[in-house]
């Protein structure tokens, strides 16, 4: 229980400091289970509108299960925070956002990139786009 607990707080200080690179952006969902905040640094595509895509690395992903449970996130990139709705992608959608990320990323992406859910974070109306 420590050790979990060490490792979110540093999830969330290393995260921070990813995301005000603009190399990655730190999410942040509702715990399913635990009803806390949790925050970890994802890989992410600018796509129109101030859209964002992800994807989880894998399957079990906590952030991932998190955002299936409930679509509402904060997202932080460059010091700035805004709310998204994050739409889990399945089918052409999933996998143009997989194709957007591999080409960000890498290579390497190949063969993780199909492991875990992908989504669309739209910023809730009234915000100004990441």
């Amino acid at each position: 229980m420590l050790m979990n607990k060490i490792l979110r707080t540093l999830n969330s200080l290393i995260g921070a400091r990813m995301a005000k690179s603009g190399r990655f952006v730190q999410i942040e969902t509702l715990g399913r289970t635990s009803g806390q905040w949790r925050a970890t640094p994802v890989g992410y595509v600018h796509a129109e509108d101030g859209v964002l895509l992800v994807r989880a690395g894998h399957a079990d992903a906590h952030w991932a299960l998190n955002l299936l449970a409930n679509p509402t996130c904060r997202a932080s990139l460059r010091g700035q925070t805004l709310t998204y709705r994050a739409e889990h992608l399945l089918g052409d959608a999933r996998d143009d956002a997989l194709r957007a990320i591999k080409d960000r990323y890498g290579r390497g992406m190949e063969d993780r990139a199909g492991a875990g859910p992908t989504f669309r974070l739209v910023p809730v109306e009234g915000q100004s786009a990441a």
